[in-house]
């Protein structure tokens, strides 16, 4: 005889099935309160300028010497990265300006309608001032601002005569990312998550100086449509290093968890340069305008730029 008991393994199955999709849709709706939460309790504590910029990360300039320097920030940063590198190179006799990118230290629904080309246009619009005051202009920039630094550099023609690349992000690390790639990840958030539209960085600053590894004022929420564009940028240089053509120098760090550090150092090997200088940054992580051994880097940046101007 059947027992009438036999089909609840296959009820329970059935129950599995419709709740584990209501389970994912109440923990991404959860999350994405959250975040939405913290995040403005976060933001009232924040001053900004009539532009809607943080007070304090605003870009600047300094010095008035030749050759001029742009320096371009990395990813959920501002010009603040550069407090120390800055004010040391416009002694050595640079003009340094500073920039922001469009997006970054605003609010964070600004953040979300900021695209690669606003970011691209932004630095195109800095080096066109700066060559048109300046005999020579080189580019310092980092992680991200690396990233767009090379697009404008592939322009025609270019408007860049030497290329500092600090930490660029040629592809992102797996060293913070649990058994699937960043990309990976994001392909997940974007096809999988219908209520978080913004997510929280648990980390902090990838510095191996303490003092670095936070800032009360950083800004940890990123609009998930911001990686999109991120990706999108990164995948449209991977494969143009030999048509670089203007000296270039890029510093990498052995400890850096945010980029790939061997892309890095692949599409260095391939740049299309003549005078090509790789330098390793071994007492530091990913915040390389201000981690250890920063005052080094800077006088050799200082050092490379003066002889790209001067074509020694």
């Amino acid at each position: 005889m059947q027992s009438p008991f036999r089909p609840a393994p296959l009820r329970r199955g059935w129950v599995f099935v419709v709740a584990l999709p209501l389970l994912w849709v109440a923990a991404d709706w959860t999350y994405s309160r959250r975040v939405t939460l913290r995040m403005a309790r976060w933001e009232a504590t924040q001053e900004r300028d009539d532009h809607g910029v943080q007070i304090g990360h605003a870009a600047y300039t300094l010095g008035d010497g030749d050759p001029a320097l742009l320096l371009i920030h990395g990813i959920a940063d501002s010009p603040r990265a550069y407090a120390k590198m800055a004010p040391r190179l416009a002694r050595q006799g640079f003009t340094c300006r500073v920039m922001r990118l469009p997006g970054f230290a605003e609010p964070v629904e600004s953040l979300a309608s900021a695209t690669r080309d606003d970011w691209t246009r932004a630095v195109a619009a800095e080096l066109a001032d700066l060559t048109g005051t300046h005999g020579s202009v080189a580019v310092v920039a980092h992680s991200l601002g690396a990233a767009v630094a090379i697009h404008c550099a592939l322009a025609e023609p270019p408007s860049i005569d030497a290329l500092v690349l600090l930490a660029p992000l040629i592809d992102v690390s797996r060293k913070r990312s649990p058994l699937l790639s960043a990309r990976a990840w994001h392909h997940v958030t974007r096809r999988a998550l219908h209520f978080t539209t913004i997510t929280e960085t648990p980390f902090p600053i990838d510095a191996r100086d303490p003092e670095e590894r936070d800032f009360p004022d950083r800004c940890r929420f990123s609009p998930v449509g911001v990686f999109d564009e991120v990706f999108a940028l990164i995948d449209g240089n991977r494969h143009r290093a030999d048509e670089l053509r203007m000296p270039l120098m890029t510093v990498v760090s052995p400890h850096d968890r945010v980029i790939d550090r061997d892309a890095a150092e692949r599409f260095h090997a391939e740049a299309g340069s003549a005078v090509k200088i790789l330098r390793l940054a071994s007492d530091a992580g990913h915040a390389l305008p201000r981690d250890h051994g920063w005052e080094e880097r800077t006088d050799a940046i200082a050092e490379f730029a003066r002889a790209s101007a001067t074509g020694n």
